[in-house]
């Protein structure tokens, strides 16, 4: 039901005003294709470029994962993975 999407950004090169909020709209708007979301996190500090998404269901998470594993988004290739939900309600309770 969680995922990690990797490679999104590199905060080291990220300026714009507002880009985390860019990243977080364009990940809800390919979620929205497969099932929706419940939750996101832009990891604004992390070196590997992580957000975290929670879906309403499995085969939402699985669907999106999916579409999303090995896109290429802003010059990078996108790794997603799964995330247990335990560890995600650790993360974000």
């Amino acid at each position: 039901q969680c995922f990690q999407l990797s490679n999104m950004f590199n905060p080291q090169t990220e300026e714009e005003v507002g880009w985390d909020t860019e990243i977080k709209d364009d990940v809800i708007e390919e979620c929205n294709k497969h099932g929706g979301v419940i939750h996101i996190y832009v990891d604004k500090n992390s070196a590997q470029g992580n957000v975290y998404v929670k879906c309403p269901s499995i085969a939402a998470a699985i669907a999106a994962v999916n579409a999303l594993h090995g896109r290429w988004f802003a010059g990078k290739m996108i790794t997603a993975a799964y995330v247990p939900l335990p560890t995600y309600h650790n993360l974000f309770p």
